[in-house]
């Protein structure tokens, strides 16, 4: 049986990738279609401090997967991926990191013939600096409604010349290089990354940052506030729940008329309040039967409606028949 031969330069080529495979912990595949020298290049500077980027052939590229296979655990998954124009993007950082800074950090790019639109190309109301003749036949052909306007020929309405999926033809890339339009995006982007064997998909690799960071806010407060509730004591909830008891304690030294340093003024006022409402209903009937010092008082109290809520109490019995005032003591139960 014949066996390939590969050339000494060959060869080299594919232990470099060897080694490069096994000094990383997260191997990446990345896109480089329609992409530049310039551009990989300043991504390589971009991306210096955190990643690696490695180009070959893909046949180069698999024969040093295939020969890894028993050294780096999965590494043969990333074989159906080595496919079209792509590179290896070595790093020791977090592949979603390095995803989003590449999504980030693209440049604009222009249509080329031929290549599949990555989304729709658009052509928007402009002045195109051309002057009247044959290219308004050629414009109208792609559906550019067009009018004359101060010598030279104005798009008057926004249109689609190429939609998304579709190739862009000859025609469409000449005008768009004319009118100075970049359409599209040039960038590396994640086919696949591998981490501990696993493959992660490109596209589960962007990540909408605010929005994560709003759900595990959300995810922390729901934590801490079942916490709190339940007693659970942590780092985080101590001080809550500490605080809770102390607020519940408080509440129940008042509604039984116990004494402390803390009660004693919550229920003077408390009794203040009371009093005030006795004598304001005593005043409605008779405003003579009070005397001019508790009319006096009256008149510089606020409405008794205005009395601070409800304090909340836990009955086993049956209810009193007068709900008691509020001292503003509601606690993290309530």
């Amino acid at each position: 049986m014949s066996t390939v031969k590969i050339s000494e330069k060959k060869k080299q080529i594919v232990e470099k990738l060897k080694n490069d495979l096994t000094s990383y912990p997260i191997i990446g595949l990345v896109k480089i279609d329609n992409i530049n020298a310039s551009v990989v290049q300043r991504m390589r500077k971009d991306l210096r401090k955190d990643a690696k980027i490695v180009m070959a052939k893909n046949s180069l590229m698999r024969i040093a997967v295939s020969d890894l296979k028993k050294k780096v655990p999965g590494i043969e998954k990333l074989l159906e991926y080595i496919v079209g124009s792509c590179a290896f993007l070595l790093s020791e950082t977090n592949p979603y990191r390095l995803a989003n800074f590449m999504d980030e950090n693209k440049v604009p790019a222009p249509a080329k013939a031929g290549q599949y639109a990555p989304n729709n190309v658009v052509i928007r109301p402009m002045n195109t600096g051309i002057p009247p003749g044959p290219v308004i036949a050629e414009l109208q052909s792609l559906g550019l409604k067009t009018r004359i306007e101060g010598g030279q020929i104005r798009i008057s309405e926004e249109a689609v010349v190429t939609e998304e999926g579709e190739r862009v033809n000859r025609t469409v890339a000449l005008l768009l290089r004319r009118l100075n339009i970049n359409p599209f995006q040039a960038g590396l982007s994640f086919v696949v990354a591998l981490e501990d064997g696993e493959i992660i998909p490109g596209d589960a690799l962007l990540l909408d940052y605010e929005q994560y960071r709003a759900n595990i806010q959300w995810a922390y407060n729901s934590a801490l506030n079942l916490a709190v509730n339940t007693g659970f004591i942590t780092k985080q909830s101590l001080l809550m729940i500490l605080s809770n008891a102390h607020q519940l304690a408080v509440n129940l030294s008042v509604n039984a008329g116990f004494l402390t340093n803390k009660s004693l003024p919550l229920i003077l006022s408390k009794a203040v309040q009371g009093s005030l409402s006795v004598a304001a209903a005593i005043s409605e009937k008779d405003p003579k039967a009070l005397s001019d010092k508790v009319q006096a008082k009256l008149s510089e109290a606020p409405p008794v409606q205005q009395a601070e809520p409800e304090v909340v109490e836990e009955k086993e019995e049956e209810p009193e028949e007068e709900p008691e005032e509020d001292l503003g003591l509601g606690s993290l139960f309530g």
